[in-house]
């Protein structure tokens, strides 16, 4: 007969439960402990559940009566013993990300690692700071295959990782190397404070890049002695606003006022991005603003290639797309940024008729807003000038694409004229467009419109040449010579004498500002001097003295900028020397140079007698396309009145006839170009 076993008792005690292993109180007989408290010479407690039909007060009350217990000191103090050595255990058995000899060399090269891997966790926190990827991307395969394996509630992929073909030692110890960033040297804070606002006021209402409320603002709370990032931004901002700045602190101990704002700029390092992780906003506002500095020093040739490479930084980081952003304000700067580039890269290419690095199918972001950064109740916005100027160089994309084509297979039939009449559709549209407050008017009060207003129309005029000069003939540009008689040889005439005038008026009124339309104000310098070319070898009457005074006007600006700009002083260079080859003269000293930073709008003779009275400023302006057309080649303003004369047209056969002989001449100017990069 089987004997029984015997009853198991109430339950398990208290340390078993806790530790989870069967108990046996109540089967050992002579003793109410179980096995395994005995063992641990610990005491044995059983828990009594409570009825099932126990009211929840009464549930309460008989937890408060109960007694607290503790697990003993000595099995505390042991549990916690075999927890320290185990972990001392895991420490021993590291697995390194990579084959090495030396055991030191382990920990320090996983240090390494988990410091790149805890710079690219920060950066998925923040995903405005992720590297863009687009929809046919390598990654965007990955994620589907995952989301494919997996569903949407995907997992890691695998321990699969052999770090030492995902960051090699070598490679690892380059990007971890530590380079301490080079000192920064800031201007005093009086002058600091002076360099910004000059800023702010001459040179950010036709770049429209930073925010000046929270320029200012991190200025304040001094986060360019901390960030230095920040302070490169700070650095720039000083150089640029240096060039505006009659405080001798500004310059080289010894120099003139060329070397304005380089003692800011040479501490600058803008290209030296990080190879790893996508470069940040205020690096990316750094390199816009050397490029500005650059564009108009004597290193211009330069920065057709840096523009690119810029583009590219912050295509990186996604800049070029709508939506990449989750934050307004962020959203906003980097907008600026890529803006600001696009309209530098045309501009640039278009003056050395290379290639575009972006085209306008490669991105779908939006302009920047169209408002100020205080913008009161009922005044007009800074910021529509760059709207306006970006869509003035949408059009100059436009002509790049369709009218300077290089296969011959692209140009269909009817080119160039088709895609010249389009071309000056869209101006004609483009100019119905601009704002009241910067239509041309010569007495605008407020300073920074009338600064606005003469750079935007002068930087039309010198599109309008750009895109007609193709019937010019030169040894680059064998035209027909039935194309030769198109309204474009009148085009470029009037638009050039505009162009001069515009600009005259400017600096007539002692407005000073960032000279990034210089190049148009030697194109119409060069422009005018083909017509003295034509009347001097082609025999055809051309009044000689007022084309030279319209020359004179584009001097001056020159000869006014090239106080502070370099690129001005050799833009005025040049047109002396293609001057010299017809021994044509001035009636005004070339060399003598006025300081335009102590000028008032009143001292503004500049000429001597025979000259043009630059107080006697036009109203009016040949606007449109058919009005440019319809002058005459060359017929002088009527200043007082702001008409044009009566004199006889020229015939545009003659007038291309004359030029078949000045072929060395426009070879010239497209090898020589000073700032041809900028």
């Amino acid at each position: 007969m089987a004997t029984k076993r015997p009853k198991r008792g109430g339950g398990s005690c208290s340390r078993c439960k806790q530790r989870k292993i069967r108990c046996d109180i109540g089967q050992i007989p002579g003793n109410s402990k179980c096995s395994a408290c005995i063992s641990s010479d610990a005491e044995c407690i059983v828990s009594v559940k409570p009825a099932p039909d126990i009211t929840p007060q009464a549930h309460v009350a008989e937890l408060v009566s109960q007694g607290t217990s503790y697990i003993p000191d000595a099995d505390l103090r042991r549990i916690l013993l075999e927890v320290a050595q185990y972990a001392r255990s895991l420490e021993k058995t590291e697995s390194p990300p990579w084959p090495t000899t030396q055991e030191s060399a382990q920990s320090e090269d996983q240090l390494d690692m988990f410091k790149i891997i805890k710079q690219f966790d920060s950066m998925k926190l923040d995903p405005d700071l992720m590297p863009y990827f687009g929809r046919t991307s390598h990654l965007e395969l990955v994620n589907a295959a995952k989301e494919a394996r997996d569903g949407p509630e995907s997992l890691p992929l695998g321990p699969s990782k052999r770090m030492h073909l995902w960051l090699t030692p070598w490679e690892r110890d380059y990007l971890t190397a530590k380079q301490e960033p080079p000192l920064q040297t800031f201007p005093d804070p009086d002058l600091l404070e002076s360099l910004v606002s000059l800023y702010f006021t001459r040179i950010n209402p036709i770049l429209l890049l930073l925010h000046r409320p929270s320029f200012e603002q991190s200025l304040a709370s001094g986060l360019h002695l901390t960030d230095h990032h920040f302070g490169t931004t700070v650095l720039c901002v000083c150089a640029l606003g240096a060039k505006s700045s009659d405080d001798p602190r500004v310059l080289l101990e010894g120099t003139s006022g060329l070397s304005a704002g380089w003692k800011y700029f040479e501490q600058l390092q803008p290209l030296q991005k990080s190879l790893v992780f996508p470069i940040t906003l205020y690096e990316a506002q750094t390199l816009c603003l050397s490029l500005c500095y650059l564009q108009t020093s004597s290193l211009t040739h330069g920065c057709w290639t840096l523009i690119g490479t810029a583009l590219r930084y912050v295509q990186e980081i996604g800049a070029h797309r709508r939506n990449r952003f989750a934050n307004k304000r962020v959203a906003e700067a980097w907008r600026r940024v890529f803006w600001l580039l696009v309209g530098m890269d045309i501009l640039a290419s278009a003056i050395t008729t290379r290639p575009l690095a972006t085209a306008i199918s490669d991105y779908d972001v939006d302009f920047p807003a169209d408002c100020d950064d205080e913008q009161p109740p009922g005044k007009p916005s800074l910021a529509a000038y760059t709207m306006a100027y970006l869509r003035l160089m949408q059009i100059l994309e436009m002509a790049q694409r369709t009218i300077y084509l290089v296969k011959e297979n692209d140009k269909p039939e009817g080119w160039p004229r088709s895609a010249v009449a389009a071309v000056d559709s869209a101006l004609n549209a483009w100019l119905d467009t601009i704002p009241d407050h910067l239509r041309w008017d010569p007495h605008i009060e407020d300073p920074v419109f009338a600064m606005q207003s003469a750079m935007l129309y002068a930087r039309y005029y010198g599109v309008q040449i750009h895109i007609h000069r193709i019937f010019l003939p030169s040894p680059t540009n064998k035209m027909q010579p039935s194309l030769h008689d198109y309204p474009s040889l009148a085009i470029c005439a009037s638009s050039a004498r505009a162009c001069s005038h515009v600009m005259n008026t400017l600096v007539s009124r002692g407005i000073f500002c960032y000279p990034h339309v210089l190049n148009a104000v030697f194109d119409s310098c060069a422009i005018l001097l083909l017509h003295v070319w034509r009347g001097h070898q082609g025999g055809v009457s051309v009044d000689r003295i007022k084309c030279m005074q319209d020359v004179e006007l584009c001097l001056r600006v020159f000869k006014v900028y090239q106080v502070r700009w370099p690129v001005a002083g050799a833009l005025h260079d040049t047109i002396l020397q293609l001057m010299g080859t017809t021994n044509l003269q001035l009636d005004v000293d070339v060399d003598a140079v006025e300081n335009p930073l102590k000028r008032t709008a009143e001292e503004t003779d500049l000429h001597s007698t025979n000259s043009v009275d630059p107080n006697m400023l036009f109203n009016s302006l040949p606007m449109h396309t058919e009005d440019l057309g319809a002058m005459p080649v060359y017929e002088p303003f009527n200043l007082g009145t702001g008409v044009w004369g009566d004199s006889e047209w020229v015939d545009a056969h003659d007038w291309a006839g004359s030029l078949t002989s000045v072929e060395e001449l426009m070879s010239m100017l497209d090898k020589s170009t000073p700032g041809a990069d900028h």
